[in-house]
This record gives structure tokens, C-alpha cells and sequence, in this order.
């Protein structure tokens, strides 16, 4: 990381929309953040990683959005990131809380890999990095917490992920689009413990964070 020269322009635009958020960033944060929209922006033509091309729109749409939910962790300490793609939230948020682990997971080889590169370059020490589906993973420790960011419908999400969540714990899932259909499907081994609208600075859409709960 110290090699690269950081765009004062990102930086700036990162440390401003973060402010507007209940969180709190140090300087060596915000430059990690604005390292990863580097890197993503540099790797992104060669692996297409995701769809979003320039820095700028990346601010936004994978480091606010991603950062948003930050305030949402609480008291979890063992979290988890079901289908992570390049690492959202699950890099963003290991940034912003140093003292929980994340645990980052996806079933794409070329994703997994630029997550764990981002890892070693920004020296993040409180993430594991799986290339497996998350219905596979065999674990004695339950996560606290499995949080998901476009990943699949509610159902499937809990169907592929409940037996990793320690009994006590919760899933937050993230959701532009939330249906009726989508909530009624839910299976019976869950219920929504609440539902929080979440505000992406400079962006104009509708963004939710689901939590669900065992029953």
C-alpha cells in the first residue's frame, strides 16, 4: 500500500459521504478504503470483477453501501459475508471495525482471489478468506452475525446459511428491492427481528437491512 500514490480526489469524496454516516474514521482508514477502490479499479479490467468501472461511481455503490450497515454490527464479534463477490461489505466493514472478525465467503475463484490480494495489500489481519459455497462449510464456531449484499432471495439465503448461525445471533441481509413475496416466503426456522431503511449518501435508492432471527 505505501507504493501507491492515493487520488486526493477519492480520498476526499470518501472521508465527506463517510462523515455523513454514524461512524467514526481515522486517517489510516479512509486511506484503506480509497486503497481498495484502487485496487478494484486496477484489477477490475482484467478479472471483471463487477460492473461498476469508474472510482467515483465505486465510492458509492461498494464502499458507502457497503459502509452503511457498519453502525448495524453492535455487539457481534464472529461475523460472516455470504457471497462477498470482490469482498462487499465484508472488506469495507473489516476496515471499519478492527475489533470483530469477518469471515468472507464465495464460490468464484477470480472474486475470492482479488479479495484475497486486497487482503494482504491493505494488511487486514481480522479477515478468512473461503472459496466454497456456504452451504459446504462444516463449522463447530457459529457466526454472531451473516450479513449478505445482493446475494439471493431471503429464502435461500437462510435455507444455504442457518446452520452457521449460532443460535443467538442474527442474519442482516441487504436489500434494494424487498417484495411482499419475497418476506411471505421466509422459512418458518426464521422470523424478521426488524427492518432498517438505510441512507447511502449520494445515492437516490432504496436500500434496507433485514434482520432475521431464529425462532
Amino acid at each position: 500500500m505505501q507504493d501507491i500514490i492515493l487520488n486526493d480526489a477519492i480520498l476526499n469524496k470518501i472521508t465527506s459521504l463517510v462523515s455523513q454516516l454514524d461512524i467514526s474514521l481515522s486517517e489510516e482508514q479512509a486511506q484503506k478504503l480509497c486503497y481498495l477502490v484502487h485496487f478494484l479499479a486496477k484489477w477490475n479490467k482484467a478479472l471483471n470483477l463487477t460492473s461498476i468501472k469508474t472510482e467515483s461511481e465505486m465510492v458509492v455503490l461498494h464502499i458507502l453501501d457497503s459502509a452503511s450497515i457498519s453502525p448495524l454490527l453492535g455487539d457481534a464479534k464472529n461475523i460472516a459475508d455470504v457471497g462477498t463477490g470482490a469482498g462487499f461489505p465484508g472488506l469495507v466493514l473489516a476496515i471499519l471495525n478492527p475489533n470483530k472478525h469477518f469471515t468472507l465467503i464465495d464460490s468464484i475463484a477470480k472474486k475470492i482471489s482479488f479479495v484475497k490480494m486486497a487482503c494482504v495489500n491493505l494488511n487486514l489481519t481480522n479477515v478468512t478468506v473461503l472459496n466454497t459455497r456456504c452451504e459446504n462449510i462444516s463449522t463447530e464456531h457459529k457466526f454472531d452475525m451473516i450479513v449478505s449484499r445482493a446475494f439471493a432471495p431471503l429464502e435461500r439465503m437462510v435455507n444455504w446459511c442457518i446452520h452457521l448461525l449460532d443460535d443467538n445471533g442474527c442474519f442482516l441481509a441487504m436489500k434494494a428491492n424487498l417484495t411482499d413475496e419475497e418476506i411471505n416466503s421466509i422459512p418458518k426456522s426464521v422470523k424478521i427481528d426488524r427492518l432498517v431503511s438505510l441512507k447511502v449518501p449520494d445515492l437516490d435508492a432504496a436500500r434496507h437491512g433485514v434482520f432475521l432471527t431464529k425462532v
